[in-house]
């Protein structure tokens, strides 16, 4: 997240979509698993597999995100979007935010 707000801050490209992009996606998913936040299922548009975060929804199917993983890092950071398309059903990018 800090290397992302450092790069945006200064304007250079790949702010939260790195080297270190794979890595971080693996910690987010294990993080808001072990934190049973929202169950929430991203079509990563620039990443192979779909990727499942959250706690295992027990009762309803799981939130669904469609767009880029750096769209993505920033929404669970609660950082600004900088007008990034994306698709978010069945939650708020609110209750995505892991800093609260």
């Amino acid at each position: 997240m800090h290397a992302g707000d450092v790069r945006d801050a200064l304007g250079e490209p790949g702010a939260y979509a790195g080297a270190g992009l794979s890595d971080a996606l693996t910690l987010l998913a294990r993080v808001t698993r072990e934190k049973e936040h929202v169950s929430l299922h991203a079509d990563l548009e620039d990443v192979d597999e779909p990727l499942r975060l959250g706690a295992v929804a027990a009762a309803a199917p799981p939130a669904r995100y469609i767009g880029d993983a750096a769209t993505l890092v920033r929404l669970y950071a609660g950082r600004p979007l900088n007008g990034a398309p994306y698709e978010l059903a069945g939650a708020t990018a609110g209750e995505l935010k892991i800093f609260r």
